[in-house]
């Protein structure tokens, strides 16, 4: 595997050679400081771009495009990372020294690429009203089924709570009550904005000549040089006097509890491995404690598990209950992160956890989407993304580094949503 990386004009660069894949991905990253005030447009943007365009004027005739480039795939999507709101643009095309017949297919892509994101197709110098209007309304239908997905729900109302007076609350699709106030007219200034200030990255791997990919680059993906944006990790924070406690009735079968800490940590930091490894030991694995101790022993939960933010620093332990189980099942989660705060576990737990991590790690390698979105994370940190490298950071980390980084860990806020109150 090969790594090269440049910055033409406004596009940083990063292209990664292997003949481990039968196709060529590649993703356009656009990122900029999280805002309120412009995230809900932000978000509406590359749906649009995907829509339609003066070469490809219907979705139809975008897919019918796809057909041709041998079935290619195309999409887009919208993270938020830290300080960071990040849109994307993503296409997988068959890599063409596997094709019987003569064709330059990574440039028709580049082609196909530069169509989307530099034609789309304008009224008096704006998108189209109809446009704006549909991918309103499939984006409010987003909204919609994230009210209605309990899971997801309770976890973005945990995080609103807990984060009420910072950015990072924000979900990266934006906010319902924006949508009213967004046109055609504004989304286009909002379109030019992001073309002419935001940070812009494409990774690409594949079967690839370093050279033509430049050539190609240069020709179809001509952005202007603009101020680069450095920061990534959001260290806003705040002092923790007392644990806020919240209980929302809704009509729900199942109870969903979320439990947010600071952890004080984030990827810039030198002890991120050790969370990182603290964490897989809590609440990612089927050995971890949180299964094992709190759902298969006292069958306490429907499920559970705990992740961190890498680029803020929170992590979030989240279960489904039985609402009359709500104490019970609380205690028994916070004992097991201070099981691990007073170092009262096995060595076992910690090298069942190196593993599993080390192996998620190398299964990256076999998914160029997972590959690339490791890469661009990486990217942000300023860190080149070499397995071999993290294998070594997780194989250092011991048990005392692990002990340390608990005690930095601070809880936060429990939201609990229910059907019926319940008593604290």
């Amino acid at each position: 595997m090969e790594r090269t990386t440049y910055k033409i004009n406004g596009l940083n660069v990063t292209l990664i050679k292997t003949d481990k894949f039968k196709t060529t991905d590649f993703v356009l990253n656009f990122r900029q400081k999280l805002d309120p005030n412009t995230v809900t447009s932000r978000a509406l943007v590359p749906y649009v771009l995907k829509a339609r365009t003066k070469k490809y004027p219907s979705k139809k005739a975008i897919n019918q495009k796809l057909e041709e480039l041998y079935g290619a795939s195309f999409g887009v999507s919208i993270n938020k990372q830290g300080l960071l709101h990040i849109l994307s643009l993503r296409m997988s095309i068959i890599n063409e020294r596997y094709l019987t017949t003569q064709v330059n297919l990574l440039e028709e892509a580049l082609a196909f690429f530069q169509e989307i994101i530099f034609n789309p197709e304008l009224e008096n110098g704006a998108f189209l009203e109809k446009v704006v209007n549909e991918e309103k309304r499939l984006l409010k239908e987003e909204f919609e089924a994230l009210f209605d997905d309990k899971i997801r729900y309770s976890y973005h109302k945990l995080i609103e709570i807990m984060c009420k007076e910072e950015n990072y609350r924000i979900k990266s699709i934006g906010r319902l009550e924006d949508l009213d106030n967004i046109d055609h007219k504004n989304l286009y200034a909002t379109y030019q904005k992001i073309l002419n200030e935001d940070t812009i990255d494409l990774l690409m791997i594949g079967d690839i000549d370093f050279n033509y990919v430049k050539s190609l680059i240069e020709k179809y993906l001509p952005f202007k040089d603009r101020k680069e944006i450095q920061e990534v990790a959001d260290t806003q924070t705040k002092e923790i006097r007392t644990v806020e406690k919240v209980v929302e009735v809704k009509d729900v079968s199942q109870a969903k509890l979320n439990i947010g800490f600071r952890t004080n940590t984030t990827g810039i930091d030198p002890d991120y491995y050790p969370l990182i490894l603290l964490n897989a030991m809590l609440g990612v694995y089927p050995h971890s404690l949180l299964f094992r101790n709190v759902r298969e022993k006292e069958s306490l939960c429907y499920y559970i598990a705990s992740n961190i933010d890498k680029g803020k620093g929170i992590m979030v332990i989240y279960a489904g209950i039985n609402h009359q189980d709500y104490q019970k099942a609380y205690d028994l989660i916070i004992k097991q992160l201070k099981t691990i705060k007073k170092g009262d576990f096995d060595d076992s737990l910690i090298e069942n956890s190196r593993k599993a991590l080390i192996n998620d790690l190398l299964q990256t390698n076999d998914n160029t989407l997972a590959f690339l979105a490791s890469e661009y994370s990486h990217h942000l940190f300023n860190e080149i993304f070499d397995t071999e490298q993290i294998i070594k950071k997780i194989n250092a980390v011991t048990k005392s580094d692990i002990e340390k980084v608990a005690q930095k860990i601070e809880e936060d806020t429990v939201f609990l949503l229910t059907s019926e109150e319940v008593s604290n």
